[in-house]
Parts: C-alpha cells; sequence; structure tokens
C-alpha cells in the first residue's frame, strides 16, 4: 500500500471517528433519573380527550400526543405528523404520520385512529375538537401513513387546532363502539406519549414511566416522571425549598415565594412555555340570574373593582390589567373597548339608577326588601384566587352588595359551573394562540351545552356576536379578520359578557439540576420527553 493510500485512509478513519463523536450527542446527556412535578389537586381523570383542566393536562400531555406541536413563536412543528401539505384553495391538508408508532399497549398507531378521534370520539367528547372542527368536511385515510383532511370552507388558523392537549389522538381499538366515559381503559389511558400510568394515589402522587415502545429514538431521557398533589401553597414552597419537588408553576406559589426563588442560585424561573395559551383572570357571571342579567348591575360590579390593586397587592405584578377578551400579546388584540375604570362612586350611582338603594347602613335592597347579595365562586388550587375572592367580597361591599364567598375542590367547581349552578364565577381561561380557538368558545351561543366545561357556561347569547366569530372563523383576509375581531371586542366589553381582570404572566420554577424543560409553547403541558437531570447540579 503506498504511503499516500496509507494516509487518506488513516485521515478517512479519523474523520469517520470524529463525525460518529459529534453526531451522536443523546449519549453525552444524562438517561434516566425522575423529576418531580407538583399539583394542587387531583385531576378528575387524566384522558385529554374528554378531561380539559389544567392538572390533566400537565399529566395527560407526557400520555397523549397530537398531529403537531407548536414552537415558542407559535410555529407548527412536526409530531404524530411527520410533515403536511396544504392544497393552494387552502381546503385540503394531507399529514404524513410518522413511521413506527405504537400505542403504549403495544398496537400500531395509523391513518385509522386519526380518523377515528377526528371524526368519532373527539367531536362527542370535546368542547376545543367541536370549534376547531367546525369546518371539517371530511377526513380520509388513503393508506396507514396519510391523512386527508378537506374543509368546506378555508380556515386561517387551522394548523393551529393540532396540539396534543387540544386534539390527542385517541386509539381506536380501545374506545370504538364503546361508552368513551365509562371505558376501563380511562384508568390507565393508552396512548403514544413518552410515559405511562404506572401509578395513582389519590391525594398523595401520580406516577409516570417511560414508555419503552416510545417511537422518538432514545427518548425520553426520565425514567419517570412523578406529581406529587399537595393542597397549600406554603406547602408546595417548603417541599421546592427542601427537594421534594423539583417543578413547580406560578399557578402553585404564592408570588411572594416567586420573588424568592428568583434570586436563589439554585433555581430557574421562566416565563416561557405559555405562549399557545395566553392565560388570564376573569369574573364569568350567570346571565340566568335576574340580577346578573341587567347590563348595568354588571357594569356597576365592574366599576367598583380596582384592578391596578389586584395586580400589584394580589399578583405583585406578574402580569397586566385586562381591557377585554383578548390579550395584548395574541393578535387581533385592540385596546379601542370600553373601559371601567375603578369609581365606586359611579358605581353606587348606577345601582341607584336601576333601583337598588342603599340603607342607613350603605346596604342596598331591591324593591321588595330583599338584600341585594351574589354568590362568589372562587377557583381552587391557587391562593391568589382565595385572596382575590376576598378581595372582592370587601370591594363589592363598599358599594353595598352583599358576598356570599364559596369554597369549594376543583372536580366540585367544575361540576358547578359546567351546570349552572353558579351565580359569578373565579375562572382563569386560555387563548389557544388564535380567538376562533380560545375566545369564541365561551360566548356563541351555539356553544351553550349544559354539563360540558369551558363552553358558553354564562348562557351570553347575542347573534350579532355569533355572526361576527363565524365570519372572523372563515375570513381569511387578515384586515377583514382583524375588524371583525375588533367589533367583538368592543361589543363584548360594552356587554360586560365577562368582567375581564388580569392578563397574567405565568411562570414556571424548577431546580437548575432539571435541564430541557420547556422545549415548547406549552411548557409544563409539553411532553418532557427531552428534559433531563444533571446530577452536578
Amino acid at each position: 500500500m503506498s504511503s499516500i493510500k496509507q494516509l487518506v485512509q488513516s485521515k478517512a478513519l479519523a474523520l469517520a471517528l470524529l463525525i460518529g463523536v459529534i453526531s451522536t450527542p443523546v449519549l453525552s446527556e444524562p438517561q434516566g433519573g425522575n423529576v418531580t412535578a407538583v399539583l394542587h389537586s387531583d385531576p378528575p381523570g387524566l384522558v385529554l380527550a374528554f378531561t380539559p383542566d389544567g392538572p390533566a393536562q400537565f399529566v395527560g400531555s407526557k400520555i397523549y400526543e397530537g398531529l403537531l406541536e407548536y414552537s415558542k413563536d407559535l410555529k407548527p412543528q412536526p409530531a404524530l405528523a411527520k410533515s403536511w401539505d396544504v392544497s393552494g384553495d387552502g381546503l385540503t391538508y394531507t399529514f404524513h404520520l410518522q413511521p413506527g408508532v405504537k400505542w403504549n399497549d403495544g398496537q400500531d398507531f395509523t391513518s385509522a385512529d386519526v380518523v377515528f378521534s377526528l371524526t368519532q370520539m373527539l367531536p362527542k367528547t370535546s368542547t376545543a375538537a367541536r370549534i376547531a372542527l367546525t369546518a371539517v368536511q371530511s377526513v380520509d385515510a388513503p393508506d396507514a401513513g396519510t391523512v386527508v383532511i378537506k374543509l368546506k370552507k378555508p380556515m386561517p388558523y387551522f394548523l393551529m387546532v393540532f396540539p396534543g392537549v387540544q386534539l390527542p389522538m385517541m386509539p381506536r381499538h380501545v374506545y370504538e363502539n364503546t361508552d368513551y366515559l365509562r371505558n376501563p381503559a380511562n384508568a390507565k389511558p393508552v396512548g403514544t406519549g413518552p410515559f405511562k400510568l404506572a401509578e395513582w394515589k389519590r391525594g398523595s402522587y401520580i406516577r409516570l414511566v417511560k414508555n419503552d415502545l416510545y417511537w422518538k429514538k432514545g427518548l425520553p431521557r426520565l425514567q419517570s416522571v412523578t406529581f406529587r398533589i399537595i393542597p397549600d401553597a406554603a406547602s408546595r414552597a417548603i417541599a421546592l425549598d427542601a427537594g421534594d419537588i423539583q417543578v413547580a408553576t406560578s399557578l402553585d406559589l404564592d408570588s411572594t415565594d416567586i420573588k424568592r426563588f428568583r434570586t436563589d442560585q439554585n433555581f430557574s424561573v421562566t416565563g416561557a412555555g405559555w405562549e399557545y395559551l395566553g392565560p388570564m383572570a376573569m369574573l364569568e357571571m350567570n346571565w340566568r340570574k335576574p340580577l346578573l342579567s341587567d347590563v348595568r348591575f354588571r357594569k356597576a360590579l365592574y366599576l367598583a373593582i380596582d384592578r391596578n390593586f389586584i395586580l400589584n397587592r394580589i399578583w405583585l405584578g406578574e402580569g397586566r390589567v385586562a381591557s377585554g377578551p383578548i390579550s395584548s400579546k395574541m393578535p387581533f388584540y385592540t385596546s379601542d373597548v370600553p373601559r371601567y375604570d375603578f369609581n365606586p362612586e359611579k358605581a353606587k350611582a348606577q345601582l341607584e339608577e336601576i333601583g337598588l338603594h342603599a340603607d342607613a347602613s350603605g346596604a342596598r335592597h331591591d324593591a321588595k326588601g330583599n338584600r341585594v347579595k351574589v354568590a362568589l365562586l372562587v377557583l381552587p388550587g391557587d391562593e391568589r384566587y382565595a385572596r382575590l375572592g376576598e378581595y372582592l367580597r370587601e370591594a363589592w361591599r363598599a358599594v353595598g352588595v352583599d358576598v356570599d364567598l364559596q369554597v369549594t375542590e376543583l372536580a366540585s367547581w367544575d361540576e358547578r359551573v359546567s351546570n349552572w349552578n353558579y351565580d359569578i364565577a373565579i375562572t382563569s381561561l386560555s387563548q389557544y394562540a388564535d380567538p376562533a380557538l380560545g375566545i369564541q368558545r365561551y360566548f356563541d351561543s351555539a356553544n351553550i351545552r349544559k354539563g360540558t366545561m369551558y363552553t358558553d357556561t354564562s348562557g351570553y347569547s347575542n347573534p350579532d356576536i355569533d355572526n361576527w366569530f363565524r365570519q372572523a372563523r372563515a375570513e381569511n383576509d387578515p384586515q377583514r379578520r382583524a375588524d371583525l375581531y375588533m367589533r367583538i371586542q368592543r361589543k363584548l366589553v360594552d356587554d360586560v359578557a365577562m368582567i375581564w381582570l388580569l392578563e397574567l404572566d405565568k411562570l414556571t420554577v424548577y431546580r437548575k439540576s432539571v435541564h430541557n424543560l420547556i422545549t415548547t409553547a406549552f411548557g409544563q403541558r409539553g411532553s418532557w420527553d427531552q428534559a433531563y437531570i444533571d446530577t452536578n447540579q
């Protein structure tokens, strides 16, 4: 062998070895270990097809997946669909599925599961699905790896409807021809995600373990994920300090504790991972109640609230005062809406105008002499909502309206709101990246569905609003769409369809030994397939 040939071969071998080192970074990152996060309460269930609560999504997002994921700048990314094509007229979407995907029970995931999920199960169980799939004409599977969705009319936001927490793919072989809500598999969910349920000890913890059949090679890195149920915010902060848990959100911690964790070198605090959700705090009012059906009474309640006080004293500045139904961080937002700045004297005058007169003590009565009183149902789990309830009680009493403050568990809160058994409910709602997905469901009268959460549970009904929402949903011209949503925002605020309080800056607090935790626009609601523990930190 010539010396030149030997030199070339030796350099080629060295290059091959170098490429081998460079091309296998996964092996250099730790594998195994457990991350422990916290929940403020047990979720009602883990099957995302019909359990949309926050705690359910935190856990279920590790078990179920959607066709797409979304980057922090809200760009669609491959998930169970490896790629997709859109026809020139915007009416046909073709999804090409990842090869070799299995459900965690060993059965193959195919296009038949997608067709079943989108045409049979999800439209019957999920409010989000019903709205997202409104304009779908057909869903077909030309082969096991391809799904073709045809629309009746263009939907400019259609590629935003496929995250796993909104439209989770469900196993046809498990649910077809069964009672979805009573299927035994609900106790041990069958998904395609990186983890599967190992144990659920109610009131104590939920433990997920690695799905060895997961389709992403080398993932997940973690061996398990544990969610500890700790109802008390102070106890959650103590557990995070002690290392008993490693991950929490601002839903779980008091604002003073979050401020402290920001300066602790052992923790990271980030607002990343909430981009798709755009959460807001608001008051939902039951329009079926005589007092609350009067817009003048609703406006009086609005005027009696100091939202700057709520932001600065209860949330310690973590957010912004809301002006209406769409967050200022979301598309189509406008600030050009009616304002209800804090003005208790104007609130009192409004109440006098509708015949709710104050006695010598300031307490108000109706024409029959009945004390003017509302029941306020507090959203459980976050201590700030409890303090918000106490503040609202005092603010409304200051203008003569008595308040019955009601505190309950999450499952009971869900049941009462969904069955319209409330006066006013403190709630937190998400935007879901587009008003057609996150906002319309709460105000479209076609979505008044008793017994179903995250619908038009207030009973708000306005034909103009219904019409404008439906036009905007199908409008492809961005300016015309923006004009429609501006009209919608102005009318909803003028009607006081809800009382919008704050745009919330939700945060995730976690130990610095946890890496790759927030990789999508869903944060804690992401799959955590990339997360790992660095034992050296």
